[in-house]
């Protein structure tokens, strides 16, 4: 029914973006790796939907690119993960890395992430095995697919969600950490990214 929503951000937080079109407010949920590439509020955004209808709600997801759509519709389609999981799962893996532990079949990197235990980390890497081919399984053809940006890794992500919500604007914050990944392992610890960011900031 939505494919896309474009207008002016009149709002966003680490989970929600309300986008005004028409003179009607937008609420959609988005994932961290949404969230970190939106602009300030007040300029335009375009962010593709996807309709979510169930008997009691009906709700909104944003995404900037239709690569992290995609993954998050095939993540839905899987019994039991529902639209709140599938969110979680996107904001807590890059999709190149979850890709990457899919295709291995090994889900470590999939146990991390809030929300999924064991199994339903076995569960996602059985049900899309063979279903992600056609998707990136490294940085740079990610980028290309996503087009303008990159993905950045997810305690990287973590980390600037973070700093926002300690009271840093958000363009001190993504200067602070384009400093620190210069000089530091894109894969340390939450922790380590916001220690090192907050001396430069």
């Amino acid at each position: 029914m939505f494919e896309y929503v474009r207008g002016v951000l009149a709002e966003k937080s680490v989970s929600e973006a309300i986008v005004e079109a028409a003179g009607i407010g937008y609420v959609l949920t988005i994932p961290l790796s949404t969230y970190e590439k939106l602009p300030l509020p007040g300029e335009n955004v375009k962010l593709l939907c996807h309709h979510y209808v169930r008997e009691d709600a009906e709700r909104l997801f944003g995404f900037l690119t239709a690569l992290e759509r995609d993954i998050f519709r095939q993540l839905i389609s899987i019994s039991n993960i529902g639209p709140k999981t599938g969110i979680s799962i996107l904001s807590g893996i890059r999709v190149p890395d979850l890709v990457a532990s899919v295709n291995a079949g090994d889900p470590s990197r999939l146990r991390k992430i809030t929300g999924v235990g064991d199994k339903t980390a076995q569960r996602l890497i059985v049900e899309l095995k063979g279903k992600l081919s056609g998707f990136p399984a490294s940085e740079d053809a990610s980028v290309a697919m996503a087009g303008p940006g990159k993905y950045r890794s997810e305690e990287r992500t973590q980390a600037f969600a973070a700093m926002v919500s300690l009271g840093y604007s958000e363009k001190q914050v993504q200067a602070a950490l384009s400093r620190v990944e210069s000089v530091i392992d894109a894969s340390v610890s939450v922790e380590e990214w916001i220690k090192k960011a907050l001396q430069v900031i």
